[in-house]
C-alpha cells in the first residue's frame, strides 16, 4: 500500500505562528512606549504608599465579576440542559481558560470548547449543547461590552468637543439596536428553527457527508440548536444583559478604587470610557490577555481626556496587575485542577469534541 501523504495545512495553521509572532511584537512595542520615559522610583513609591484595603477591595471586585459570569452560565444551562453546574464550576473554569490566555493566544480559540468540556461533564449532559451554552455566553458577552464601549466613544468624543463624532457613533449605535429589535421580532413571529437556521445548515451537511465529518456536522446542529434555542429565551435577556453590566461595572470599580489608593481622584464617567476602549484595543490585537495594548491604549486615553501622564501611569499598571494576579493565581490551580478531574477521564454519556485541528 503506498504511504499516505500528509494533509495539507490550512491557511490558518501556515499563517497562525507568524500571526502569533506579530501580535507578540505589537505588544512589546507598545508596551515600549507605554514605559518609556516613566520614573520606576517614583512608580514604586507611589505604589508602596497606597491605600491596601482600597487595593484589596479593587482585587475583590476582579474575582467576584466572575461569579457573575458564571451565574450567567448557570442560567444558559439550567434552559438549555435543564441542569446547572454547581455553584463555582463555571467561576473556576472562566478563570482558568482567562489565566491560559495570558499564557498563549491560542486561548481565543479553544477557550470556548475547553469550558464546555468541563461545563458538560461536571452536568453529564452531550458536549455539543453545552457548546451552544457556551456560544450563547461568549456572544451576550460581547454585545454587552460592545455597547459599552459603543458609549465609551460616544461621551469621549463629547468631552474632547468631537460632537461630530459623538453623533455619528451615536446613529450608528442607534441603527444597530433598531436592527437587532427588528431580527427579535422576526425571530418572535416565526418560532422554531425553520429552513434557514444555522441548526439546520448543519443538519444538511451531516446528512451529506459521512464518518468523522458526519459527526462535526452533526455537533454543529446541535450546539447551533441550542444557541438559537437560547436566544429565543426572552426571559434570559434581560439576566443576561443584566450580569454582563455588572461585569463591567465591577471592573470599572475596581479601575476607580486603584485611582483612590493611589491618592487620585478620577471621574466614573472618565474609568467607564477608559476600561472600554481599553478592553476593546486588547481584544481587537489578540495579544495574550491583551497584554501591551490594552495597558498602552489606556495610558493614551487617559492622557487624552486631561490625566496626568504619572496618575494615568500608576492607575493603568496596577489595575493590570491586580487583574493578572488575580488571574493567574487562581486560575492557574483551577486549569489544573479541571485537567486532573475532566480532562482525561472518558464517559460514555459525554461526546468527545474534535481536535480543534480537525474541525477546521
Amino acid at each position: 500500500m503506498p504511504a499516505m501523504t500528509p494533509a495539507p495545512r490550512s491557511a490558518l495553521g501556515r499563517w497562525r505562528r507568524p500571526l502569533i509572532l506579530l501580535l507578540l511584537a505589537t505588544a512589546l512595542v507598545f508596551s515600549w512606549r507605554l514605559v518609556a520615559g516613566l520614573s520606576w522610583r517614583a512608580l514604586g513609591h507611589r505604589v508602596a504608599g497606597a491605600n491596601w484595603l482600597l487595593l484589596a477591595g479593587a482585587a475583590l471586585c476582579l474575582v467576584v465579576r466572575y461569579l457573575l459570569w458564571d451565574h450567567r452560565l448557570r442560567l444558559a444551562s439550567g434552559r438549555a440542559v435543564a441542569k446547572r453546574p454547581r455553584l463555582g464550576v463555571g467561576f473556576f473554569a472562566l478563570l482558568a481558560t482567562a489565566a491560559l490566555n495570558l499564557l498563549t493566544p491560542s486561548a481565543r480559540v479553544v477557550g470556548g470548547p475547553m469550558r464546555a468540556r468541563y461545563l458538560a461533564r461536571s452536568v453529564e449532559r452531550p458536549f455539543a449543547r453545552l457548546y451552544g451554552v457556551v456560544l450563547f455566553d461568549q456572544l451576550a458577552h460581547s454585545v454587552v461590552m460592545t455597547a459599552w464601549t459603543w458609549l465609551a466613544v460616544i461621551a469621549v468624543a463629547w468631552v474632547l468637543g468631537r460632537a461630530w463624532l459623538g453623533a455619528a457613533a451615536f446613529a450608528a449605535l442607534a441603527l444597530v439596536l433598531a436592527c437587532a429589535f427588528l431580527w427579535s421580532r422576526r425571530r418572535a413571529s416565526s418560532p422554531g428553527s425553520g429552513a434557514g437556521s444555522l441548526a439546520d445548515f448543519f443538519s444538511r451537511k451531516a446528512e451529506r457527508a459521512n464518518g468523522r465529518g458526519e459527526r462535526l456536522y452533526g455537533q454543529g446542529s446541535e450546539a447551533a440548536g441550542a444557541l438559537e434555542g437560547l436566544l429565543g429565551e426572552r426571559q434570559l435577556r434581560l439576566p443576561a444583559v443584566a450580569l454582563g453590566a455588572g461585569f463591567f461595572l465591577l471592573s470599572v470599580l475596581a479601575q476607580w478604587l486603584v485611582f483612590a489608593a493611589l491618592g487620585h481622584s478620577e471621574s466614573p464617567l472618565v474609568v467607564s470610557a477608559v476600561v472600554a476602549l481599553g478592553a476593546a484595543a486588547g481584544m481587537l490585537t489578540g495579544t495574550p490577555g491583551g497584554a501591551g495594548t490594552t495597558e498602552a491604549a489606556m495610558v493614551t486615553i487617559f492622557v487624552a481626556l486631561g490625566v496626568a501622564r504619572g496618575d494615568a501611569a500608576a492607575g493603568t499598571i496596577v489595575f493590570r496587575g491586580l487583574t493578572y494576579a488575580a488571574d493567574l493565581a487562581l486560575g492557574i490551580p483551577a486549569l489544573i485542577w479541571f485537567e486532573l478531574r475532566y480532562g482525561a477521564r472518558a464517559s460514555a454519556q459525554v461526546p468527545e469534541p474534535l481536535p480543534i485541528e480537525e474541525a477546521a
